[in-house]
């Protein structure tokens, strides 16, 4: 989907970040030393409301 570039926004080098984000994760590739993170994303689920002990 989108693409987004990040400077100097690597831990591990203080390279430059692409970040490639899809339905499902988000991909976090850095262009120095090629490291690679993925990040999945978790829909929220909803809880369903408590029913009171009470109510009738």
């Amino acid at each position: 989907m989108g693409n987004i570039v990040k400077i100097k926004g690597c831990k591990r080098c203080g390279g430059d970040l692409f970040l490639e984000r899809d339905t499902e994760e988000v991909r976090i590739f850095c262009l120095q030393c090629s490291a690679v993170h993925v990040q999945r994303l978790i829909p929220l689920v909803k809880k369903p409301a408590a029913k009171s002990c009470y109510a009738r």
